[in-house]
């Protein structure tokens, strides 16, 4: 029999996830804290894909209850392959839209939603794997910046702009809601070509998968801040 591909996983997993019709719409998001999950499943490391629940609009993981659980335990009871834990951070976006939303889990008491799925090997590319290395993830939300809000943003050697999309708040001993990203300039130790800057937007800017077949071009840097790209301008509705 043959083997199933990561991308028919992919399909696979989505269809068992995904609920028609089900979709979030939230405000004020600059600030907010979540966490999430990926399961990670398939029959080999070539085909390996990793579903992420994530607990935006459904619970609030703090860091103290975020702490007990255990990559093991959630293997074991999920029937996966291994876990990626995702610690708790903020959204960086005045607003969140998900265009196509799933089931719901609980990880140790930690209600999250699906919201997407991504092949295992992109994964480890763009997240886990080493900073400054995009990857594409397949979802379908969007998120809005509003005029007037201050965005960060990494210019990359091709030309290509990643905004943030959300800011760390566990490496950095807990300190991330108190500081500003506007500090990271001075922090971060890019890679050569690569440029850090921060500007207030003088209208909306909206990202989203509408032009680039659900697929987002994220990204890390080294204090595991985390980026969207504009992805050739598909991704933006205008690069700023």
């Amino acid at each position: 029999m043959t083997e199933m591909t990561a991308q028919q996983n992919m399909e696979r997993s989505h269809q068992a996830h995904w609920i028609p019709d089900r979709k979030i719409s939230l405000d004020h998001m600059r600030g907010y804290r979540f966490a999430e999950v990926a399961l990670f499943t398939g029959t080999s490391a070539e085909n390996a894909i990793a579903d992420f629940y994530n607990s935006t609009g459904v619970d609030d993981p703090a860091p103290s209850r975020f702490a007990t659980l255990d990559k093991d335990t959630i293997t074991q009871e999920h029937k996966a392959l291994g876990v990626f834990l995702n610690p708790p951070r903020y959204w960086m976006f005045d607003e969140f839209r998900v265009f196509e939303a799933g089931d719901d889990q609980e990880f140790g008491g930690i209600k999250m939603t699906w919201m997407g799925v991504v092949d295992v090997a992109t994964l480890q590319k763009g997240i886990i794997g080493g900073n400054y290395f995009p990857g594409y993830i397949h979802r379908d939300n969007s998120f809005t910046y509003n005029q007037g809000s201050e965005v960060y943003l990494l210019d990359a050697p091709d030309g290509e702009v990643f905004v943030m999309q959300s800011y760390n708040a566990h490496t950095d001993d807990g300190l991330a809601a108190e500081q500003s990203p506007a500090t990271l300039g001075s922090r971060l130790a890019l890679p050569e070509g690569w440029r850090f800057r921060v500007k207030t937007l003088d209208r909306d800017l909206v990202v989203s998968q509408d032009k680039t077949g659900k697929l987002a071009h994220v990204m890390q840097d080294e204090l595991l801040n985390r980026y969207q790209g504009s992805d050739g301008g598909k991704a933006f509705n205008y690069v700023p």
